[in-house]
């Protein structure tokens, strides 16, 4: 299982490793169909930021910080 994160802020929890993932995306710059959790989702590849490995915790990992300044 993998997490790809939206440009648009949002995740979504993918049936395949990030290296199907990874393959799948960058085989075409239409729309991709990849098997989601609900079902088949339709995902452009200019659209994806970030695939993440594993989501067994449900959680994307990102962190966000700014310094004090």
């Amino acid at each position: 299982m993998a997490t790809i994160r939206l440009a648009n802020g949002g995740d979504l929890t993918i049936k395949l490793t990030f290296d199907e993932v990874k393959k799948q995306l960058g085989s075409s710059p239409e729309f991709v169909e990849l098997p989601g959790e609900a079902g088949p989702v339709l995902v452009r590849p200019t659209a994806v930021i970030a695939i993440i490995e594993d989501s067994k915790r449900g959680t994307a990992g990102f962190r966000v910080g700014a310094a004090a300044g």
